[in-house]
């Protein structure tokens, strides 16, 4: 076994709930999942964390169901680096509340 130290271990992790876009939203919301189209919550927030220079330090990853579910939305959980802070999870409308999400996450773990 050996130890790293990838860069995002200084600010944090984003978990996106894969299950939600992919099989609870299409099965119990049709409409929803034609709003949502091909939008894609987590690749937006990798391009945008790119785009803003945080990509490194923060990484949204895909996950599987985190057992927290709200209809029509996707759950989120923003996992803080440091041993003083608490993740913090959130169900969010992948379309309308995207930007307001990254807001958040940029608030609690890029400004390290």
């Amino acid at each position: 076994m050996q130890s790293v130290k990838p860069k995002w271990t200084e600010s944090g992790l984003v978990l996106v709930c894969e299950r939600c876009y992919k099989e609870r939203i299409p099965e119990e919301d049709p409409e929803k999942a034609v709003e949502i189209g091909g939008f894609h919550l987590r690749e937006w927030l990798k391009k945008r964390l790119k785009e803003d220079g945080h990509w490194g330090r923060v990484r949204a990853i895909a996950t599987g169901c985190m057992d927290v579910c709200a209809r029509r939305r996707v759950t989120v959980c923003i996992v803080p680096q440091r041993l003083d802070e608490i993740a913090e999870i959130v169900v969010v409308d992948p379309v309308t509340e995207r930007d307001e999400l990254y807001r958040t996450i940029v608030a609690r773990l890029a400004g390290r």
